[in-house]
């Protein structure tokens, strides 16, 4: 199958999606399917449809990967509970975090944590926040999320363009007129906001917080039983549409691998606009290994990682799975060399696969005036350090432990229980 041909497979599957949108039930219909069940019962057949294509995609991955599906589809899950639970009501809103570090999925930054809220387009918000000691945020207002083919940004505000009180607080109005102080245009198309937070130093960054209000909405009323047909649609579609289109991402990506190289970073829709993406195959034997190198970006942020098959983020709290520009090594000549390898080549610039023959390794160039093409190639195990330069910084086994102590700690300050 031609890339074409797969992207326009895509494109039926989005299409077919944005169909049943417009085709939902009136409010008296949808109140009825609630009552009689019919609403409860097709969110438990979207539910079973996602589980039947996860369990029927990789089909010759180990079974460590299979298995993983199956916990991926129970992060997949709890996402599209909170789409009905936490970003249901406009009205009500609330900072939902999907993904994280439990329920991870479409290749997220293992750099990022991620909040969603719901929002009505003709209300008027209120965001207060804490700035806290990330090294940057982003705050967006979007169509919604780009698996469904809501791919449109229409504003963004960071955290350093964001006026804060001295004691790092602040306010941000996000409506349709135009207001005083930070503002976010509010699209009439728009129907969620959402926060990209960035950590580069994870010993030492702590993240912003955030609270949202709807400052014209009334007084939450008695349940609506079309409201909850209208989430039980929309937590299985997103749990389903979700499932199907990562898979065929990586499915690309295996069919397009060369072993010779790396594919050059672009920019996607839905992505955020300050972002080039890189995204490739990788596929090694037991006693194989992956450099990596490339000149350093002109850019405020960058990062290389690894994700499974499933397109999910490698294990990056218990696996040194990621790297960005404050954790890596910069050999003596000025440019970035890396190592993906199963088991641990003492170099201190090593993207872990857990030894898994088959994943992805991606790379983002963030705020970059440039996109510079990195190189790869496939070396024997024992063929690595002669392949990298004389002075390459290495780990000791101590210091990787610490390292991976380190980033256990980090979760638990990005994720506070909540």
């Amino acid at each position: 199958m031609s890339e074409e041909e797969r992207a326009q497979g895509g494109k039926r599957n989005v299409e077919t999606l944005r169909t049943a949108r417009s085709e939902r039930p009136d409010p008296e219909a949808a109140a009825a399917s609630v009552l009689s069940g019919e609403a409860w019962h097709r969110y438990c057949d979207a539910l079973r449809r996602a589980g039947d294509h996860l369990l029927s995609a990789n089909a010759n991955a180990s079974e460590s990967t299979r298995a993983e599906g199956v916990r991926y589809l129970l992060g997949l899950v709890r996402g599209g509970i909170g789409q009905a639970l936490e970003l249901g009501d406009p009205g009500q809103p609330r900072f939902f975090r999907n993904p994280d570090s439990s329920a991870r999925w479409g290749a997220e930054n293992a750099d990022n944590q991620y909040l969603w809220a719901r929002i009505d387009p003709a209300a008027n918000y209120r965001i207060r926040g804490e700035r806290g000691s990330a090294f940057d945020f982003l705050i967006e207002v979007k169509e919604g999320y780009m698996q469904l083919g809501d791919v449109r940004n229409f504003a963004t505000l960071t955290g350093d363009e964001i006026r804060c009180d001295p004691d790092g607080s602040f306010e941000i109005t996000a409506s349709r007129e135009p207001a005083s102080g930070n503002w976010l245009p509010l699209h009439p198309d728009a129907r969620f906001l959402a926060v990209r937070q960035y950590f580069c130093d994870w010993r030492e960054e702590r993240p912003a917080r955030f609270w949202i209000e709807c400052v014209d909405a009334p007084p939450a009323g008695a349940t609506r039983p079309e409201a909850v047909a209208l989430a039980l649609l929309d937590a299985g579609d997103w749990t389903l549409q979700t499932a199907r289109t990562w898979t065929e991402w990586t499915e690309q990506l295996r069919e397009a691998w060369d072993p010779s190289r790396i594919a050059a970073a672009k920019k996607f829709e839905g992505g955020a606009d300050d972002i080039y993406y890189g995204n490739d195959f990788y596929r090694l034997a037991d006693d194989e290994a992956m450099i990596i190198e490339t000149d350093l970006p002109d850019a405020r942020y960058w990062q290389f990682q690894l994700c499974d098959l499933w397109f999910r983020s490698a294990d990056w709290a218990e696996r040194s799975t990621s790297i960005n520009l404050s954790q890596a090594r910069i050999d003596t000549d000025g440019r970035f060399r890396c190592v993906v390898a199963h088991r641990d080549p003492g170099v201190a610039n090593w993207l872990d696969t857990a030894g898994e023959p088959e994943g992805v390794v991606q790379y983002r160039w963030i705020w970059s005036r440039d996109n510079p093409h990195p190189e790869s190639r496939i070396v024997p195990f024992d063929r690595i350090r002669a392949g990298l330069p004389p002075d390459t910084a290495t780990l000791s086994p101590g210091e990787r432990e610490t390292d991976r102590r380190l980033r256990r700690r980090h979760r638990e300050v990005r994720e506070p229980a909540t």
